[in-house]
């Protein structure tokens, strides 16, 4: 090999080594798809907050173990709302200029009709698995529910109450989230029609809980019902029993957590809860889920945290299904034209973004929630 040739074979192999250097470095990694999560994490009934988070990142990991959304991550991000209205609106703009595609929250009714016109008004889908209210019910928007509304849940009680031969009844409602519990409480009037007692409290203040619970009792009720977040459940519980009140309490999915039998001790065995968290799905997707929460963050699956896996996972198939450069309005159509096979069980969303999906009664027996069945409510 002559002298040039060699010289010309070295210039060669050091422009390829320039070109893959250049080509490399040009190489940049898929772009994040990012969704939001807009929860109470410090406010007054944070723990709630801690479980949705886990769930939710529990979904994003598997998703991005998976290749993500059509080759893109799935990026969370995640902002606490402290439970107020100042910083739910300031968290949910924190991740409007994010350029989140979509936010999943808030915890309670009350916050998250605080967030709606905010959130719907910059052109972000606001996903909830949490929110009850019918104040949202029926309006083609962008936003969208797993969680059933209060029309189901009105009939569920009035259901309940009349299996239970209840004909006068008190009620407990916590005026923290009042858009869930007086609306609750309306919907379950339209088909109940004996005799309520209504006792309300705000789990943000200081609680009297003599004279709160003396009001409770005041009527002889058969029945109380705590429309009131886990803590709140447990206490009034214990107060209850104490007193000596031998009826039937019944609550609802805002306690269904392991803490409810923390704060309510034996209080709260036989107590109801009216919910569309089955605590005995046996499906094998939802095992599987339940297995890995116990794995990776020490804590048992919850209703709570079941909720934020499940919007995760509706979320990414949808997103999968939508253009090469999703926005909230064809993520929005996607989602209308779906059928979701979830951990609970098929989701399909009507033209409002609203669903149906049974509801159970269940029971605390030995510390453990039991299903005892789905309500068949009255029409």
């Amino acid at each position: 090999m002559t002298k040039i040739t060699v010289e010309m074979s070295r210039i060669i192999l050091l422009l390829l080594i320039i070109s893959l250097l250049l080509f490399s470095g040009c190489t940049k990694s898929p772009k994040p798809i990012k969704i939001g999560l807009s929860i109470n994490l410090s406010g007054r009934g944070g723990t709630a907050g801690e479980y949705i988070r886990d769930g939710a990142l529990l979904a994003v990991d598997e998703i991005n173990n998976q290749g993500g959304i059509n080759g893109q991550p799935l990026e969370l991000i995640i902002k606490d709302d402290k439970n107020s209205e100042e910083e739910i609106i300031a968290a949910d703009r924190a991740l409007i200029e994010q350029g989140v595609i979509t936010i999943i929250g808030h915890s309670f009714s009350q916050n998250t009709i605080t967030a709606h016109p905010f959130v719907t008004s910059h052109n972000t889908l606001l996903f909830t698995p949490y929110t009850g209210t019918t104040k949202l019910s029926g309006q083609d928007d962008l936003f969208f529910r797993t969680s059933v509304d209060n029309t189901g849940y009105g009939k569920a009680l009035a259901s309940l109450l009349k299996k239970y031969e209840a004909n006068n009844i008190s009620c407990l409602l916590d005026m923290s989230n009042q858009s869930f519990g007086e609306d609750y409480l309306e919907q379950t009037k339209r088909y109940y029609p004996g005799k309520i007692n209504t006792v309300r409290l705000n789990t943000k203040k200081e609680i009297d809980w003599d004279t709160t619970t003396r009001s409770l009792l005041r009527n002889k009720p058969d029945v109380v019902v705590l429309l009131t977040e886990v803590t709140a459940t447990g206490m009034a519980a214990q107060k209850l029993r104490n007193d000596d009140f031998q009826g039937n309490l019944i609550a609802t999915l805002w306690a269904q957590s392991p803490d409810l039998m923390r704060y309510g001790g034996k209080a709260v065995e036989d107590l109801k809860l009216i919910t569309f968290v089955n605590p005995e799905n046996n499906l094998p997707a939802y095992l599987a889920f339940a297995k890995k929460m116990e794995d990776q963050f020490n804590r048992p699956a919850t209703a709570g945290s079941t909720r934020a896996y499940e919007a995760v996972q509706i979320i990414s198939e949808a997103l999968k299904k939508c253009p090469a450069s999703p926005n909230s309005f064809n993520l929005k159509t996607v989602l209308l034209n779906s059928q979701f096979n979830t951990i609970m069980g098929p989701v399909k969303f009507d033209k409002y973004g609203d669903v149906l999906r049974p509801i159970y009664e269940i029971t605390i027996n030995n510390g453990r929630f039991n299903n005892l069945g789905e309500i068949v409510a009255e029409q």
